[in-house]
């Protein structure tokens, strides 16, 4: 398993200072490293706290963001006192005033523009022959993340600078940002990255390019020819330079501060949980008594799937975040197999897969597309990627009611928030 973040303080005006701190208070040769102000950064020494503090802003983004994505889908559940969950539960996505997207919103706006700024510095830096690669390919990974996360998940989004406000994207224009994301990488990998770097940045290539197909079977919903093959060769490019379960993740560190959101809510306030579909619950209802899903070869629990939940209720509020795995690229060369009419090829890229978790191989024992699903479900749990696959899939969570946007709008994702409608005169 590799880990990256070391995590930061968990608010705008610590995240700098954090960062700064961690590599050492002499970075800037300033008196006081607490009167930090934004000149600062125009020091080519600033490189490697920018990262730091890019990649504290999108460890945090996503937990905030996850949290209503994730209770959206069949993945979470609601189980405590506070009805903006319950509502996510039941499939209303789309209300802007709901109080969990709406507190995520500005988490995610804030770490795109982190990531944009802090990207437009260090190419600076570079052109003046100051240039550092190892921070510079670290931020234009983080902005890839972020990017794609906003491609994932919004419907719309808006793509502002501090007090200026921007546009909104557009509902058909959100396929762009997975070109960004993707441009961001491309400029990292031209950089020269080595060793995990490299493979986390191949990885996340990968991950757009499939994203970003996905996106077009959810933009409208094509539940008829839902597989999808892009993104087959760039997970080859990928896997070939990961460990056989690397896993590229957002650490959360409660030494530097810097807790998971969701996880909280999950292990501490117990506002929701895990659905019945994966686990046995206790007698109230919010805490996992055990995971039992099952395999659906051979029948006993999913052994990923087990480690996975069991992971994230003892680590609590410091549960990480997979962004990408080398699961995830067997996934997508499964799936490129599949939508190819390739038997062959599914069946290895399957077993490769099934072969991690020591799980007996597939020979045509089930339907080969619900075993592409139901392996996705397992290997993606908790990484964003569950609602578009219900949408796609034509499945729907036993928790969405009949009449929630979920079900008569398939394909809704979450909206433009309160918060930046009622701030951004551009927002109609």
């Amino acid at each position: 398993m590799n880990r990256w973040i070391k995590g930061a303080a968990p608010v705008l005006s610590t995240l700098l200072l954090a960062a700064f701190l961690w590599t050492g208070c002499d970075i800037l040769d300033v008196e006081n490293p607490n009167n930090l102000i934004e000149d600062d950064l125009n020091n080519p020494a600033a490189a490697g706290p920018m990262a730091n503090g890019a990649e504290a802003a999108v460890a945090r983004a996503l937990s905030f963001v996850y949290a209503p994505y994730s209770v959206a889908t069949d993945e979470m559940t609601w189980v405590g006192s506070r009805d903006a969950w319950g509502q996510l539960d039941n499939g209303v996505i789309d209300f802007p005033g709901n109080e969990f997207s709406d507190q995520a919103y500005p988490y995610v706006g804030e770490a795109r523009w982190m990531t944009d700024e802090f990207a437009k510095r260090l190419e600076a830096f570079r052109e003046q022959g100051a240039g550092n690669s190892p921070a510079q390919m670290r931020v234009y990974l983080y902005k890839a993340i972020i990017y794609t996360t906003i491609a994932d998940m919004f419907d719309d989004f808006t793509i502002s600078d501090r007090t200026e406000p921007g546009p909104p994207v557009g509902p058909q224009n959100m396929g762009t940002l997975y070109d960004e994301a993707l441009s961001a990488v491309n400029k990292a990998l031209a950089l020269g990255p080595t060793g995990e770097l490299e493979a986390a940045l191949l990885g996340m290539k990968a991950r757009i390019v499939h994203g970003k197909a996905v996106w077009q079977k959810v933009n409208p919903v094509d539940t008829a020819n839902p597989l999808v093959s892009a993104g087959a060769a760039e997970a080859a490019a990928a896997l070939a330079k990961m460990d056989p379960d690397f896993r590229y993740q957002m650490v959360f560190d409660g030494g530097f501060q810097l807790a998971n959101y969701m996880a909280s809510e999950v292990n501490n306030r117990l506002e929701f949980t895990f659905t019945d579909t994966w686990v046995r619950r206790n007698a109230a209802g919010n805490k996992v008594e055990e995971v039992t899903y099952p395999d659906m070869i051979d029948g006993v629990v999913h052994p990923y799937l087990q480690e996975v939940i069991e992971t994230y209720v003892a680590e609590r509020e410091y549960s990480d975040i997979t962004v990408v795995s080398a699961r995830e690229m067997h996934l997508i060369l499964a799936e490129a197999a599949l939508a190819g009419g390739d038997m062959n090829g599914f069946t290895t890229h399957i077993n490769n897969l099934r072969a991690l978790d020591g799980l007996s191989p597939y020979s045509g024992q089930v339907d080969a597309r619900q075993l592409l699903i139901e392996s996705r479900a397992v290997n993606l749990f908790l990484q964003g990627r569950r609602l578009a696959d219900l949408y796609r899939f034509g499945l729907r969570s036993p928790e969405w009611v009949d009449t929630a946007p979920a079900v008569t709008r398939p394909g809704t994702f979450l909206p433009i928030t309160r918060i930046e409608i009622e701030a951004n005169p551009l927002v109609q």
